[in-house]
């Protein structure tokens, strides 16, 4: 059986049809990948304590752990439950030594049209956060979501404006770069060089040219649709970034149909072709 590339990662979420939680770990780990991203809500269903020896007996590193709880909402309440939540995703984050708290941080609520005032909340929260997670050791990680997703996913659209916010906070603060949120921005290339240094994470995933949702479920399998992902992969490179090329494929109309192991049969071999050929 094949075994993965030594930069490849993946996220829990590309086989969460399939696989539970132990079998996703163990999975892994006898496919020879090294590291992966956890869905929060798994690992504190599990224990945290007893993830963390898991993943550790099995040999896997955590990279991110997704997600954190909304930092949008208008609702005083709200916020300071989310607030209280967040401080729990962080000391979650720290016990699996995991490398950030990944921060999709909600969309505009529902009945609102403030947008401007749901991207000061999201920041304000944030800043809030910051000294926590500096005492725990955890940095948090911003991702642009797509603009289709900006009423329901995230305020942030490009890495431009979340690039902004890493610059403002500081130490602690940086980016996840997803392929599949982030290819049509005009200004990608620009905001990359922005991002040295700051950049946490890279998944990847393909936009299909037909896609039937707008949630981020019909993803393509790198090499299947229209992002130049080894041309994005060259320019997170050039940013600085030294670590894991990280699959994330939500597709719950072809791949969460499919047996997790020729799914990564497919994952590995593209991987090389895209990411390895010619470096």
């Amino acid at each position: 059986m094949e075994l993965a590339p030594e930069t490849f990662a993946i996220h829990q979420g590309t086989v969460e049809r399939q696989w539970n939680f132990e079998q996703a770990v163990e999975g892994f780990a006898r496919r020879g990948i090294r590291a992966l991203t956890v869905r929060r809500s798994d690992i504190e269903a599990y224990g945290p304590d007893r993830a963390a020896r898991l993943i550790s007996d099995a040999g896997l590193q955590v990279l991110g752990v997704s997600r954190c709880a909304s930092l949008t909402d208008s609702d005083p309440a709200r916020i300071t439950a989310n607030h209280d939540e967040n401080l729990r995703a962080l000391d979650v984050t720290a016990k699996l030594d995991a490398s950030h708290l990944a921060m999709i941080c909600g969309g505009v609520p529902q009945g609102s049209r403030d947008l401007a005032g749901a991207r000061a909340r999201a920041r304000e929260a944030l800043e809030k956060l910051l000294p926590e997670a500096r005492g725990a050791g955890v940095r948090m990680g911003l991702e642009a979501i797509h603009p289709m997703r900006v009423a329901t996913g995230c305020i942030w659209s490009t890495l431009g404006m979340a690039n902004e916010i890493c610059a403002e906070l500081g130490d602690g603060v940086g980016l996840i770069v997803d392929a599949y949120h982030v290819w049509w921005d005009p200004d990608l290339d620009a905001s990359l060089k922005a991002a040295r240094g700051r950049i946490y994470s890279f998944q990847v995933s393909d936009w299909l040219h037909e896609t039937t949702s707008i949630t981020g479920d019909d993803r393509g399998m790198p090499g299947d649709g229209e992002i130049d992902l080894r041309g994005m992969h060259d320019r997170v490179r050039e940013a600085g970034y030294v670590g894991f090329v990280e699959l994330e494929l939500f597709s719950a109309r072809n791949w969460w149909q499919r047996d997790p192991d020729e799914l990564l049969d497919v994952a590995f071999a593209r991987h090389r072709e895209i990411f390895e050929a010619g470096s």
